[in-house]
């Protein structure tokens, strides 16, 4: 074969590799470049929720409705169906229940927590016309209303499987609650405290020691250290005014 020949022979098939690893590239490219397009119009998917019950009314003229779900919680919708409120954690109750007995229904809510008791309170704001949220509410556990006062009172264990117990006088300003009061009681044979009921008096940081009764005072009453506290709190609320 002359060399000529041979020559021109080997550029073509040098040429022929270039132009089919250039295709590969390309082609290559392409695939890339649509799979990037396919992950954009692909839609993630969301998360289906489970609807556990829906409950509206009709308040100060305007409708608002509660809707509790299995995985996203708690929404509160008003009536443009604006989600003016929203709790990510379980609730296992909520209802339209006028607890500052104002003449306008609020929204009580019960959490599933440890402590028994917890709730959440959507108090409804007259001049704003939309409920607002009583910020930590949650603290006061089992809370309860003094009747005809502005006054309620909460009960929580405090340890020794309910033996040792806390009970809290309080009342709510500008959506929040001011513990104004305590009570302790201490029927555990702790080493670190006597046995016994413990009042204190609250304003602010500062804490005054009222009064000092012995345990067995509870058992005067016929629902126990309940009965004991609500009691005391119908009958001596003002002294921590």
């Amino acid at each position: 074969m002359p060399k000529a020949f041979f020559l021109v022979f080997m550029m073509l098939i040098i040429l022929y590799k270039q132009k089919e690893s250039g295709d590969k590239k390309v082609v290559k490219a392409k695939t890339v470049m649509h799979k990037a397009i396919i992950s954009k119009i692909i839609p993630v998917p969301k998360v289906v929720d489970t609807i556990l019950d829906i409950t509206s009314d009709v308040v100060d003229g305007r409708h608002y409705t509660i809707q509790r779900t299995m995985q996203v919680g708690l929404y509160v919708f008003n009536s443009k169906n604006d989600t003016i409120f929203r709790d990510s954690s379980y609730i296992s109750n909520a209802k339209f229940k006028d607890f500052n007995n104002d003449g306008y229904k609020d929204i009580w809510i019960v959490h599933s927590e440890n402590v028994p008791g917890i709730r959440g309170l959507l108090l409804y704001n007259k001049a704003k016309k939309t409920y607002q949220e009583v910020i930590g509410f949650e603290s006061f556990p089992a809370p309860m209303a003094i009747a005809n006062t502005r006054y309620y009172y909460s009960y929580h264990r405090s340890g020794c499987a309910d033996m040792n117990w806390t009970s809290d006088l309080f009342y709510i300003d500008n959506y929040k609650p001011v513990k104004i009061g305590t009570i302790e009681g201490y029927e555990c044979a702790d080493s670190d405290i006597k046995d016994g009921v413990y009042i204190y008096k609250k304003r602010g940081k500062k804490v005054t020691e009222i009064r000092r009764l012995s345990i067995n005072v509870i058992n005067n009453y016929k629902d126990y250290k309940w009965g004991f506290i609500q009691s005391y709190w119908y009958k001596n609320y003002r002294l921590f005014l």
